[in-house]
């Protein structure tokens, strides 16, 4: 049994770092501005709008015990001090936690 687990962590490792090395090989030859490139940062953008937006509509654990209004103001809290900021993650993402406590400790 226990030899299994190693072999299975073993092939892992391969199948992972073979993957790093392919990228390391190739990354010279890769274009960042290709179509590929543009489509996989699309597929991205869907893939995390869409769980933003589960979280905000349909919550679940503790934040289903909070209003969804209060959840909609703290996003647009966020994207103001995102633009404000001139595009700031760590501000935005700060403020806007802060924002979304202080609003639900007023409840």
């Amino acid at each position: 049994m226990s030899e299994n687990v190693y072999i299975a962590i073993l092939l892992a490792s391969i199948a992972t770092y073979a993957c790093r090395a392919a990228g390391v090989i190739f990354s010279k030859k890769l274009n960042v501005n290709s179509n590929l490139f543009n489509w996989i940062e699309c597929i991205s953008m869907g893939i995390i709008i869409s769980v933003i937006s589960k979280i905000i509509f349909f919550p679940e654990g503790m934040l289903i015990e909070t209003s969804l209004l209060n959840r909609i103001l703290a996003i647009l809290f966020l994207l103001i001090i995102f633009y404000i900021s001139n595009k700031n993650i760590l501000i935005s993402l700060v403020s806007s936690t802060i924002f979304f406590t202080l609003i639900n400790s007023m409840n």
